[in-house]
């Protein structure tokens, strides 16, 4: 089998040869233009061969068109810095109106998803990472909290710059999805997890944003809803139309991979401990995470992957094991 064809039949539930692999993660120092954002994307895919591609961008190009700024060092395992938000107070939500889907950070994305795509070979599939619009808008405070107290005081100043942000990014998607990507990442990111909402809250407040967004991308083989975080919310979107739910299966606070693939439909996305297993100096405890959830799902509805984003700083040699061991297993149809 090629690369999409093992994605697409592992999606389904068919019998493939082996599961399909990807990681991914930040290039803190080569993420702040589309250019370099696409060569890196397009190394670490030659060096490795991934089954898939998720483009991993700086995490505030969500935001950027309405005023955030990150700081970098320029050192590749250094996360950058908040070093400007547009939310100090209740009444600057209404500063956040609609912006234009194809400029600015925007533009930069679908140029990376460009360029991107032109270097891939035909038989790899491209998503690109979107945010939830709940999301985005707590990526606009200097901490979450703060979002969390204005939904309380002024919902509905919060809910005016949570359409606006929606509207812009139904746009944003659409144009995604022209470009001929198979699907786009749709990412919680803190926000659907119980540390920081309830599922009433998220039903009320997170919810027809994030159908808003999945209907704008349209039907695609290879939508995937990324929940975010420990104690998450996982079970609650069994209805949500994507293909495949990617999670950290191996925090114990999140329903195993046996749970999430007994209630939910399509298939799973995980079973590698991201910052555990996978940052030890020998790949032992990695190669472990991928027998046991191999033994789980039996290779079924299960694409073998990281929890979350990996550290720039993931030995290389644990990702060669894990790519190795994927390489010597052969499923048997049935």
């Amino acid at each position: 089998m090629n690369h999409r064809e093992r994605v697409h039949a592992a999606l389904r539930g068919e019998a493939i040869d082996r599961p399909p692999i990807s990681f991914w993660g930040h290039f803190y120092h080569r993420e702040s233009t589309a250019r370099d954002l696409a060569e890196a994307t397009l190394e670490f895919q030659r060096t490795y061969d991934w089954d898939w591609v998720k483009l991993n961008p700086r995490k505030h190009y969500h935001c950027e068109d309405w005023g955030v700024r990150y700081r970098y060092s320029g050192r590749p395992g250094e996360k950058p810095v908040l070093e400007r938000w547009p939310i100090h107070a209740p009444a600057d939500w209404s500063g956040i109106t609609t912006r234009p889907a194809g400029a600015g950070a925007l533009g930069e994305q679908l140029e990376a998803v460009r360029l991107t795509h032109a270097g891939l070979p035909a038989d790899v599939p491209l998503i690109q990472t979107v945010f939830t619009p709940l999301a985005i808008l707590g990526e606009m405070t200097e901490e979450p909290g703060d979002l969390r107290a204005h939904m309380r005081t002024h919902p509905d100043l919060v809910r005016a710059a949570l359409e606006a942000v929606t509207v812009t990014f139904e746009e944003h998607v659409r144009r995604l999805m022209a470009e001929g990507i198979d699907g786009i990442y749709l990412a919680t990111v803190d926000w659907a997890s119980r540390d920081l909402t309830t599922p009433d809250e998220y039903r009320t407040w997170a919810r027809p944003y994030d159908l808003r967004i999945l209907a704008a991308a349209g039907p695609a083989r290879f939508h995937v809803l990324h929940v975010c975080k420990r104690r998450n919310l996982l079970l609650e979107f069994a209805d949500y139309p994507v293909a495949a739910f990617s999670y950290d299966a191996l925090d114990p606070t999140n329903p195993p991979l046996r749970e999430a693939l007994a209630n939910l439909p399509g298939a799973v996305m995980g079973g590698i401990s991201h910052e555990d297993a996978l940052q030890q100096p020998e790949p032992d405890a990695a190669l472990a995470e991928w027998r046991r959830a191999l033994d789980t799902t039996g290779g079924r509805r299960w694409l073998a992957a990281p929890g979350c984003s990996i550290p720039p700083v993931t030995p290389a040699a644990n990702l060669r094991a894990l790519r190795a061991a994927v390489d010597a297993t052969r499923l048997t149809p049935g």
